[in-house]
C-alpha cells in the first residue's frame, strides 16, 4: 500500500508540474511595474490588462526575466514587442491572452528560447500561421482555450518538442485533429474538457503517447474501445460527463493508474471489473447515484486500491 501511495503522490506531482497552468506558477514572484525594486531579480513580470500600445523600454533592463504577461493588451504591435523581448535571452514563457489577435507576426520566431506560450480567447487566430512560424521554437507548451477551435490544421505535428497541450473550451470534435495530435511524438498531457463532446472519435486511439488526458465536462455516455490502444495513459480525468456506467475500456489501457469519474450518472459496475486483470488502482467516483449493493460491490472488487471514493454532496 505505501508503495502504491507513493507512487500516486509521484503523479500528482508530475500533474502539477506539467499542467496546463505551468505559464502562470513558475519563477517565483509575479511582479508588476509598479512592485519592482530590484531588477535583477525579477523573473516574472505582468503587464495585462494595461492598455499598451508599445512595449516600455524599461522592460529589457529585466535580464533575468523568464515570464511575461502581455493579455488583454489588444492595441499592443507585437511585432516591436517580439524585437525587444529578443534582447531578454532568458525568457520562457509568453502570455498573450485576450488580444484579439488574428495573426502573429514573424518576428515572434526570434524568440529562440521560447518553452510556453498561451494564446488563449483569441478566437479569430490564424492556427496554421501560428504553426508555422513557432514550429522552429522549443515550445513545450501551448494553450489555445477558449479558442472556437473545430479542426487542428495538419501543421502543428511540425512542434515536434510539444508536450501539453490545452484545448479547453473549444469544439474540437472532428477525427482528424486527433490524428494529427498523434502525430506529436512528446505529447504528455492534453486537455479537451468542456468541448460539447457527445462523442470521442476513434481515432482517439492514436495518442497512445498521452499520459494524462481530460476529457470532463463533456456530454460522454460512453467511450470508444479504440482507447485501449491509449498504451502510455495513466490519468484519465472523466468527470461531469453522462456515462450511466463505469466504461469497460479502463480495464483495456494497459497503464491506467488512476480515473476521475466523478459527478456522472453511473449507477452500476460492469461485470468485466471482476473477471478481468487490469491496472487502474485508484478510482474518484464522488456523487453519482450508486445504490447500496452497487457500492459494496465495489468496494469489495476495488478493496486493493490506493483511493477509493464514493463521497456525495450534502443536501
Amino acid at each position: 500500500m505505501n508503495n502504491k501511495l507513493n507512487i500516486y503522490y509521484y503523479l500528482v506531482l508530475l500533474v502539477l508540474c506539467s499542467g496546463c497552468n505551468t505559464y502562470t506558477t513558475f519563477y517565483s514572484k509575479t511582479y508588476t511595474a509598479n512592485s519592482i525594486n530590484d531588477t535583477s531579480k525579477v523573473y516574472r513580470l505582468d503587464l495585462s490588462n494595461q492598455n499598451l500600445e508599445i512595449l516600455p523600454n524599461y522592460v529589457t533592463n529585466y535580464k533575468d526575466l523568464k515570464m511575461i504577461d502581455l493579455s488583454n493588451n489588444p492595441n499592443l504591435k507585437l511585432d516591436q514587442v517580439f524585437k525587444k523581448l529578443n534582447l531578454l535571452v532568458r525568457l520562457e514563457v509568453l502570455n498573450l491572452d485576450n488580444m484579439n489577435i488574428s495573426t502573429l507576426p514573424e518576428s515572434i520566431k526570434m524568440l529562440s528560447h521560447l518553452k510556453q506560450i498561451s494564446i488563449a480567447h483569441n478566437p479569430n487566430l490564424n492556427l496554421e500561421r501560428t504553426f508555422d512560424l513557432i514550429s522552429e521554437l522549443p515550445i513545450e507548451f501551448i494553450n489555445l482555450k477558449g479558442n472556437n477551435i473545430e479542426e487542428l490544421p495538419g501543421n502543428i505535428s511540425k512542434l515536434h518538442t510539444l508536450k501539453d497541450v490545452n484545448l479547453s473550451y473549444n469544439k474540437l470534435k472532428g477525427k482528424e485533429s486527433y490524428i494529427h495530435l498523434g502525430a506529436l511524438p512528446r505529447l504528455y498531457s492534453l486537455w479537451l474538457d468542456h468541448n460539447d463532446l457527445d462523442e470521442l472519435p476513434v481515432t482517439i486511439g492514436l495518442l497512445d503517447q498521452v499520459h494524462f488526458l481530460y476529457i470532463d465536462h463533456n456530454n460522454l455516455k460512453v467511450l470508444p474501445n479504440e482507447m485501449s490502444e491509449m498504451k502510455k495513459t495513466w490519468v484519465v480525468h472523466a468527470g461531469y460527463n453522462k456515462f450511466r456506467e463505469l466504461p469497460e475500456v479502463f480495464t483495456k489501457m494497459r497503464s491506467l493508474f488512476m480515473t476521475h469519474v466523478n459527478n456522472n450518472n453511473i449507477q452500476s459496475i460492469p461485470e468485466v471489473y471482476s473477471t478481468q486483470k487490469y491496472t487502474l488502482s485508484g478510482l474518484i467516483l464522488d456523487n453519482n447515484p450508486i445504490n447500496k449493493t452497487e457500492k459494496r460491490k465495489a468496494q469489495k472488487l476495488f478493496k486493493g486500491f490506493f483511493l477509493l471514493s464514493f463521497e456525495q454532496k450534502k443536501q
